[in-house]
This record gives C-alpha cells, sequence and structure tokens, in this order.
C-alpha cells in the first residue's frame, strides 16, 4: 500500500549520534500537534542534542506547522543542540522565508549521510537556492 499525500506519519531512525526523524504529508493544524509532542520527546524526553528532520516526504507545512518546527527549534537552542531540516521543497524554503525562518534554521539538501555535519547556513543558499532580491 502506498501513502497518499494527505497521510501524516513519521519515521525515526538513528545515525552516527544523530536522530533522524523523516516526516510524511503534511504538517498542518490537525497534525502538528502530533509532531510538536514527539519531538518534545525526542528532545526534552530523551535528551537528545542532534536531531535531523528529513522533509523530503513533508507535502504542506500551513503557519501550525511551521510554529511546532519554530518550537523544537527553540527547545534545541536551550541545550545547545543541533536542529537540521533537511531537504526541504522549493515552496517550503519559500515559506521559511517568509516568516524569516531562513535566518534561524540552519536548512541542507536533501538528506544523504549524516556524517557530512552540518553548519549554520540561511535556508536555501547551501541548498544552491541562493537568496535572490
Amino acid at each position: 500500500m502506498q501513502a497518499n499525500d494527505s497521510e501524516f506519519s513519521l519515521v525515526f531512525g538513528r545515525a552516527l549520534g544523530k536522530v533522524v526523524v523523516s516526516i510524511h504529508g503534511p504538517v498542518d493544524a490537525r497534525t502538528a500537534p502530533e509532531l510538536r509532542d514527539r519531538l518534545r520527546d525526542v528532545i526534552d524526553g530523551q535528551g537528545n542534542r542532534h536531531v535531523v528532520l528529513d522533509l523530503r516526504g513533508t507535502t504542506l507545512v500551513d503557519p501550525v506547522g511551521l510554529t511546532a518546527f519554530v518550537d523544537a527549534h527553540k527547545r534545541m537552542q536551550r541545550i545547545a543542540g543541533e536542529l537540521v531540516f533537511s531537504g526541504p521543497s522549493p515552496d517550503l524554503i519559500h515559506a521559511f522565508r517568509s516568516a524569516d525562518l531562513d535566518k534561524v534554521f540552519t536548512v541542507t539538501p536533501a538528506w544523504s549521510h549524516p556524517a557530512y555535519g552540518y553548519g549554520r547556513t540561511n535556508a536555501g543558499d547551501r541548498a544552491g537556492w541562493g537568496r535572490s532580491g
């Protein structure tokens, strides 16, 4: 059975000391509370300091979804951790920019291997989408 764009799921994994959370489907008013709760558990409950959000399967992020991302980002800042947004679509990069989140989020192109490491970058710049205007 193949998931369609309206089905939401989270897949958790671990690679080289990083927790990888693959998000599939929309992150909206219906699904954002679950995402927020699960990320709180990963960060606060389990004490993980390095988390990668694999966004390749994310079909939509609305303003409520963005607040779940901001909440996770703030939690990681409090513990001097690192939250990486990996593989966002051009539409999601645009949403980050529209909300000025491109100035605070660490964004990388499609996640391929955690050993490559991550550093702070403006959303899209490292991904080759550079800022325009």
